[in-house]
C-alpha cells in the first residue's frame, strides 16, 4: 500500500525504461507521488524541452540519463560513437535544467536529482586494459555531468531550490558481503571487485 510521503508531488523521470528508471518509478509511486515516466529520446537540442513541456507542471525532475555501456576497444572508437555517447549522457542535462528551472524559480520550490555514477569520482575496473572506452566514459562523460550539477546547484540554492546528484554504484556494505560461492554470478563478483568503494 502506498504511503503519503510524496502525496501531490509530480515527479518526471526521464528514460524511465532503462538504467535506474524502472526502480525509481516504483519507489516514487510507492511513496504516493504522481510519476510521469517519460521514455522519449533526449537527444537533440529541443528534445529535453519537449519532454518537460509534455509532462506539464512538475515538482521534481529525476534526470536519469543512460546508454548501454560502450564496449569498443579504445583505439577503435569512431567519432560517431563518441558523439552518440556524449549526446545521450552529457548534452541533455543542461537542456533539461534550462527547461524546468524557470517554473521552479517562479514557485521558489522544486528539486532536480541527477542519476550519475561514482565512476566519475574514482573509476571502475570493468574491462581488462586496453579494452574500452569504459575508463573514458567514467571520467570524461560522467565527470561533466557531475560538474553541471555542481554549477546548477549554486544557482538553484539562492532561489530555495536544490539540485543534487546520486552517484550509483555498489555501496561498501554490499560489496563486503558479495559471496565467493557459485551462487554469486561471475559478473556480480567482477562488478563488486571494481566498484569505487573509497569514495
Amino acid at each position: 500500500m502506498a504511503d503519503s510521503l510524496l502525496a501531490n508531488k509530480r515527479v518526471l523521470i526521464t528514460q524511465a525504461d532503462v538504467f535506474m528508471g524502472p526502480a525509481l518509478c516504483g519507489v516514487f509511486a510507492a511513496h504516493g507521488a504522481t510519476v510521469i515516466a517519460s521514455t522519449a529520446s533526449l537527444v537533440g537540442p529541443d528534445a529535453p524541452a519537449a519532454v518537460v513541456a509534455a509532462a506539464g507542471d512538475i515538482d521534481v525532475l529525476i534526470a536519469n540519463l543512460a546508454i548501454p555501456a560502450p564496449a569498443t576497444p579504445a583505439l577503435d572508437v569512431t567519432e560517431d560513437e563518441w558523439r552518440e555517447v556524449f549526446a545521450t549522457l552529457v548534452d541533455p542535462l543542461p537542456r533539461l535544467c534550462r527547461a524546468v528551472l524557470p517554473a521552479m524559480i517562479a514557485r521558489r520550490a522544486g528539486k532536480i536529482v541527477v542519476m550519475g555514477s561514482a565512476s566519475a569520482l574514482r573509476g571502475m575496473k570493468r574491462f581488462p586494459t586496453p579494452r574500452v572506452l569504459a575508463a573514458l566514459e567514467a571520467r570524461l562523460l560522467r565527470g561533466p555531468v557531475r560538474a553541471s550539477v555542481a554549477a546548477a546547484s549554486f544557482s538553484a540554492w539562492a532561489r530555495s531550490l536544490s539540485v543534487a546528484a546520486f552517484c550509483s554504484a555498489l555501496p561498501f556494505a554490499f560489496v563486503a558481503r558479495v559471496p565467493s560461492s557459485s551462487h554469486c554470478s561471475t559478473s556480480a563478483r567482477s562488478l563488486a571487485a571494481g566498484a569505487p568503494i573509497a569514495r
